[in-house]
């Protein structure tokens, strides 16, 4: 049995899961651990990462690397995604981080945040072909999947923070600035034919924000929801009823709705608003929403490499 700690450093939050890996390549995890960062929020207008941030994240780091530790982890895999890759002192921080934590963190760029994705959905799921949108902090990674292999993708600045903070969806959301996001994101998605020309494809949903969504619905009166082992099936017309209801609150309210996860009702509306236009834009009446995520990717990745 080989065990293996998996670090992703996100825009949002620090996340760990520890899993045992077996002769037969079957991983089981054992742990899992998610610390609330909001890494961009430490960002200097030369867009450094500030000095009270990189603090925070070395804390966050030596406290799961002694979890690792303590489980007797034979391997440590680290990666850092959009935050550090677009931080002018990122590649600093990193090789900080390996002297005093003696941690190795790779950065990962896009394209291979989005194969991240990719390998954990397409090894868990019976779809052959589908639209995958992976919705983190700072970034949206969208791919195109044909007969279970990776066609195209696409990293765009478009996750839940930036969203939020540029189309100004905190607290109620106005229609002057549904309608900007629409007019911006259709236009960005206009410069990827391949995503146009795929109509009508299921779409799979992957990160934290994402099954925020499925929390919600499942505390609520939506028809048109089925199980499907790790796959929750949900139409475009949950999707829209969910946010026609959610954007006329405040952030007060979005706290208090059942299933709402306390970290990331700030940001939750900026996954939301993502979901519903990419499902209007290619005409998709069907979200999958998955429990996995790049985490998962790299570890069957690795699982595969032994």
């Amino acid at each position: 049995m080989n065990r293996v700690a998996i670090i992703d450093i996100g825009s949002n939050s620090l996340k760990l899961i520890i899993s045992d890996i077996y002769d037969n390549k079957f991983f089981q995890i054992s742990y899992e651990k998610k610390t609330k960062l909001r890494l961009s929020n430490y960002k200097t207008r030369a867009n450094d990462i500030t000095a009270l941030g990189i603090k925070k994240l070395t804390s966050s780091l030596e406290e799961m690397k002694k979890i690792c530790t303590l489980y007797r982890c034979n391997r440590i895999i680290a990666v850092a995604t959009e935050t550090l890759r677009k931080s002018r002192n990122g590649e600093v921080i990193i090789e900080s981080l390996k002297e005093s934590l003696n941690l190795d963190i790779k950065i990962i760029n896009g394209k291979q945040e989005a194969y991240y994705g990719f390998v954990s959905s397409v090894n868990s799921t019976n779809l052959r072909d589908f639209l995958q949108i992976d919705i983190g902090g700072s970034s949206a990674e969208i791919v195109l999947v044909k007969d279970k292999k990776l066609i195209k993708s696409v990293s765009l600045p478009y996750g839940s923070i930036p969203n939020t903070n540029n189309f100004n969806l905190l607290n109620k959301v106005s229609q002057e600035d549904e309608d900007k996001f629409k007019k911006i994101i259709f236009k960005e998605f206009d410069k990827y034919p391949w995503i146009k020309e795929n109509k009508n494809l299921p779409i799979i949903g992957i990160g934290g924000s994402v099954r925020c969504i499925e929390k919600i619905l499942r505390n609520h009166a939506f028809d048109d929801i089925d199980i499907l082992v790790d796959y929750y099936m949900i139409s475009y017309r949950n999707i829209n009823s969910l946010f026609n209801i959610v954007k006329k609150l405040n952030l007060d309210q979005k706290r208090e709705i059942k299933g709402m996860s306390s970290n990331r009702a700030d940001i939750f509306m900026g996954c939301l608003i993502l979901i519903k236009y990419l499902m209007l834009y290619i005409n998709s009446d069907k979200l999958s929403i998955s429990k996995f995520g790049i985490r998962e990717g790299i570890l069957f990745e690795y699982a595969e490499s032994l």
